[in-house]
């Protein structure tokens, strides 16, 4: 029963039915875990509690990005970053991949999913080229970039907090990997687009970058607020502040600064994706489920290093958690591995991370930003077939995972 429940919980979350939110189906399955008691509600408030921090992170983040959206900083950026191109297509779609990378780092990918994606296509299609080589970027590099930082990724969060990483180290730890996987990425899909790219394209149809910003003074409010967050970030890990203390506060800040300047609705708050939380908080209930089966016990003979070299507890733990990411998704597959490496070694854990992060790029279902990034496509009557994704993500993926996989095991060679 319990693996029926999740199973059918997955393929809901995927089909969505006359278009329901997947936040309906993940809570659904939750609570069929606790009315058939497969779980109890203290094992289901429990494993909430313990995502507690990188869920309130998640409330800031998503409202900082919806208050800088209103003060047109994505476009200026998108603007800025063709306009650089100076009429070279090639260059403008090395832009946009680095302009990507950059918000998914550091204003995390279900910002690049819900904010930057729609921007993108929205010039692409003003330039008249082909949006596919774009859409993709945007999927991918959601993923592929959402490893420099905890504040990435909520698998980031959600793994820093389980086991106690400094935000610095993991930074440090992170980097070599997150370099490396994103340049396999791009040289990748330069080479699968060759023939979508454009020699030329005219930039006449793009406004001026100031054309964009409603307002200088709020404008400058926020790069300054984000500015001090992304500090915040940085500084908190060294007097133990959690992220999301910061995340809220420049929240909070930006809110009232737009309030006064009136840049801002009061009920701004209301068109944050509200919807996220319950889907994820209903997945912490169904994992837990997963787990009182005995699931984790499988993950852990997977995945711990046992009597393993450092080479295949690396690539073990990378492509194994990959796998998993694109079969059940990367947020359960990541509360999994959490699970299941209580006992592992951090080389093991940063391995399994990495697989979470880079790995659900081959399914569509691989991550809920992949799935929001469609949606947003969709919306501006763009697709991508779940076999075209699947086709570009078999030649992609697996390069990006070993890449970032040998960058691991290089910083791991300097932390030793």
């Amino acid at each position: 029963m319990t693996l029926s429940i999740f199973a059918l919980t997955l393929v809901f979350v995927l089909i969505r039915p006359k278009g329901l939110s997947e936040a309906w189906f993940t809570v659904l399955g939750g609570a069929c875990m606790l009315v058939f008691g497969l779980e109890t509600p203290r094992q289901a408030v429990g494993i909430v509690l313990e995502g507690k921090d990188a869920l309130l992170f998640l409330v800031g983040l998503l409202l900082l990005a919806d208050l800088m959206r209103a003060s047109g900083f994505f476009e200026w950026a998108a603007i800025h970053a063709a306009r650089s191109a100076r009429g070279d297509g090639r260059a403008l779609f090395r832009n946009m991949f680095i302009l990507g990378a950059g918000v998914t780092a550091l204003m995390s990918l279900d910002t690049t999913a819900v904010m930057l994606t729609p921007v993108v296509l929205s010039f692409v299609s003003r330039l008249n080229l082909k949006a596919k080589p774009f859409l993709f970027v945007c999927a991918f590099v959601a993923n592929t970039g959402s490893l420099l930082l905890q504040v990435s990724n909520l698998t980031n969060l959600l793994f820093a907090s389980a086991f106690g990483w400094g935000f610095g180290a993991f930074t440090l730890r992170m980097a070599l990997p997150q370099v490396l996987g994103l340049a396999v990425n791009y040289l990748v899909f330069r080479w699968l687009f060759r023939m979508s790219l454009p020699a030329r394209f005219s930039s006449d149809a793009l406004p001026d970058p100031k054309e964009v910003v409603p307002d200088e003074r709020y404008f400058r409010a926020s790069i300054a607020v984000f500015l001090f967050v992304v500090a915040g970030y940085f500084i908190g890990s060294l007097i133990h502040i959690p992220p999301y203390v910061f995340a809220l506060g420049g929240s909070v800040v930006l809110y009232v600064i737009g309030l006064s300047l009136g840049r801002v609705r009061v009920g701004i708050v209301r068109e944050i994706s509200w919807s996220v939380f319950p889907f994820v908080i209903g997945l912490f209930v169904v994992v837990r489920a997963m787990e009182n089966l005995g699931l984790s016990a499988i993950v852990t003979h997977v995945l711990e290093p046992g009597s393993h070299s450092r080479l295949q507890t690396v690539f073990v733990g990378v492509f194994g958690a990959g796998i998993g990411s694109n079969v059940v998704n990367n947020i359960p597959m990541a509360l999994l591995s959490i699970s299941s490496l209580r006992h592992g070694d951090d080389l093991s854990r940063y391995a399994s991370l990495i697989g979470c992060n880079l790995g659900p790029n081959i399914t569509v279902a691989g991550s809920l930003a992949t799935m929001l990034v469609i949606t947003s496509a969709r919306k501006q009557g763009q697709d991508v077939k779940a076999l075209e994704f699947l086709k570009v993500g078999l030649q992609t993926t697996p390069l990006v995972l070993t890449a970032a996989a040998l960058g691991l095991l290089t910083t791991a060679a300097a932390f030793k």
